[in-house]
């Protein structure tokens, strides 16, 4: 089968949830089929690796982004007077469009991926070929929880009308669709509500469990480890959250407890505290995390904005270590609470469970061998690549396409 794969991103290098998740879709759909692929560059760096992806596709085309730089500027002030949202707009660009258009006919395309709703409006200029659109989060929800957390009134007003906007762009580009792809049930439950209709499926999230695993470390006694790029807002306010909210608990009850934040873009509170505190700690962008979640006690997500599985709290898992979250943070998550994660809901309990488990390590040890063997169980790429690959065998050999000739999605999901 011939399929075109549409996605905001080059998916590598594999440093965060979303290229994680993507490539690993990606090579699972190009093991068995024909895979075109089509991505716009968030910057010039990712062309290095055009080279890698026509190892696993067909073909490869990248579109740099038009609205790069200070140009973003433009687009917010267009923005303000249009009724899509702006992740609608950023990706829609006709040089794309046309490419993808050309494609579809020489390549005989026989199923559309989309990977994510801020691409969903290249779907109308397919509308003859089945289509499948993949949520990583629900847009509409996860800039919600943002406006309601942060402090700031101007950012809290742009978040709340580009909610409105989402909700309603999110609501109808779903049902524009064959099928909708989410990362969790709790995904699945939002967007079947706010949408009306019955095509979705749930894909978990995975993890490489090769790759991810335990090590034969020395583990460093009152130790806590937080991974993730701070440049993203819902990142960024769990670090806040966490040194404003629930480090002064922890310090005050466990004097010794020190934290290293793994990641780009610390925020200012970060390197400040980081100058005259030497237990915060913060790395920089790393290529590899494993080494410095294998060294740690524990592993926080204090997660409150955002939506979608965490892949970080999966890949932390994998290593054998106890994960301490938020509920925000467990979404979409099949793991028993206080048996293989910990999940806190204000500043109070989460620093009383930290506490809890530095005091106790064979606690800790045994919740993280807990975690692993659930993540084996569930969470293994390869099952997960099974699971794809006989979703999207529904669409071979389909002649006179229309959309009320697809499988009905309670056979796929039982």
């Amino acid at each position: 089968m011939n399929i075109l794969f549409i996605s905001t991103e080059v998916p590598l290098p594999l440093d965060h949830g979303h290229h994680l998740r993507t490539y690993h879709v990606l090579k699972a759909l190009a093991e068995v089929h024909t895979v075109h692929f089509v991505a716009f560059a968030q910057n010039h760096s990712v062309f290095n690796y055009h080279a890698r992806l026509q190892e696993i596709c067909h073909s490869v085309e990248i579109f740099p982004l038009r609205f790069m730089g200070w140009r973003q500027i433009i687009l917010l002030l267009i923005n303000l007077f249009s009724p899509l949202p702006l992740i609608a707009q950023k990706y829609y660009q006709t040089d794309a469009l046309k490419y993808i258009k050309s494609l579809i006919k020489e390549a005989s395309i026989d199923l559309i991926h989309i990977d994510l709703l801020h691409i969903s409006r290249y779907r109308k200029a397919m509308k003859q070929i089945p289509s499948i659109l993949v949520n990583h989060n629900v847009e509409s929800l996860r800039i919600l929880r943002w406006a309601k957390v942060t402090k700031n009134p101007l950012l809290k007003l742009f978040l709340y009308y580009q909610y409105i906007k989402l909700r309603r762009f999110e609501r109808r580009a779903c049902r524009e669709f064959d099928y909708c792809i989410t990362v969790s049930d709790t995904d699945r439950y939002h967007l079947e509500k706010l949408c009306g209709i019955n095509n979705f499926l749930t894909i978990p999230n995975g993890v490489d469990i090769n790759y991810f695993a335990p090590e034969p470390v020395k583990v460093v006694p009152d130790s806590l480890v937080w991974t993730g790029s701070m440049a993203s807002p819902y990142n960024c306010d769990a670090v806040l959250y966490f040194l404003r909210e629930i480090w002064p608990i922890i310090n005050q009850r466990r004097p010794s407890v020190y934290v290293k934040f793994v990641g780009n873009s610390p925020p200012s509170l970060l390197k400040k505290l980081s100058e005259v505190e030497p237990r915060i700690q913060y790395t920089g962008y790393v290529e590899d995390v494993r080494p410095f979640v294998a060294e740690a006690q524990l592993f926080i997500a204090p997660i409150r904005a955002g939506s979608g599985t965490k892949i970080k709290i999966l890949n932390a898992m994998a290593q054998g270590k106890a994960v301490v979250t938020t509920p925000v943070g467990a979404e979409g998550i099949d793991a028993v609470p206080e048996q293989e994660i910990i999940i806190a809901d204000d500043p109070c309990t989460f620093a009383d469970r930290v506490v809890y488990l530095l005091q106790h390590p064979d606690k800790a040890q045994k919740l993280g061998q807990r975690a692993r063997k659930l993540v084996e169980r569930k969470y293994d790429w390869n099952s997960i690549g099974q699971i794809i690959r006989s979703i999207y065998a529904q669409f071979e050999n389909i002649s006179n396409y229309n959309s009320n000739m697809i499988i009905d999605v309670g056979e796929l999901s039982g």
